[in-house]
């Protein structure tokens, strides 16, 4: 239960700026780094055509780029969006994109908490987790 409410207050924090990254010209969300938009490059890519390209022309013209350091990522960005549109049809890559963070969070705060928990008790994995859910540094790296 209380890890719960740790995971929960969590995302809520790190979902508070959606309202911030939504492009007032198209309406559609944009990441607000870099990486993340060659990820939803590439996650966009494999959605239209079922796979990622081994070379990205567009990047380092006219040699091109390797693609392999950017997969797993983009990749998950992919798995997430087909499974948050499974379940609402109105959500778009850019969203799945944006959101990742947050989920990838969640699901690393119960690792973290097992881990902890292992190597202590179930106390100290909570205080653990909840100073790391709430650290300033851990917070921009995981922010939507």
């Amino acid at each position: 239960m209380a890890l719960g409410i740790i995971i929960w207050l969590g995302t809520f924090i790190r979902t508070r700026n959606l309202r911030l990254l939504i492009d007032k010209t198209t309406g559609g969300y944009i990441p607000m780094d870099l990486d993340p938009h060659l990820f939803t490059k590439y996650a966009r890519y494999i959605v239209e055509h079922g796979t990622l390209l081994a070379n990205d022309p567009t990047r380092f013209v006219p040699l091109g780029a390797s693609t392999i350091k950017s997969a797993f990522m983009s990749y998950a960005i992919v798995y997430l969006y087909k499974i948050l549109n499974f379940f609402d049809s109105s959500v778009t890559i850019e969203y799945a994109s944006i959101i990742y963070p947050a989920y990838a969070f969640a699901l690393a705060m119960v690792f973290f908490f097992l881990l902890v928990r292992r190597l202590f008790d179930w106390k100290v994995g909570l205080l653990a987790t909840l100073f790391l859910a709430t650290i300033p540094a851990f917070l921009y790296r995981t922010m939507a």
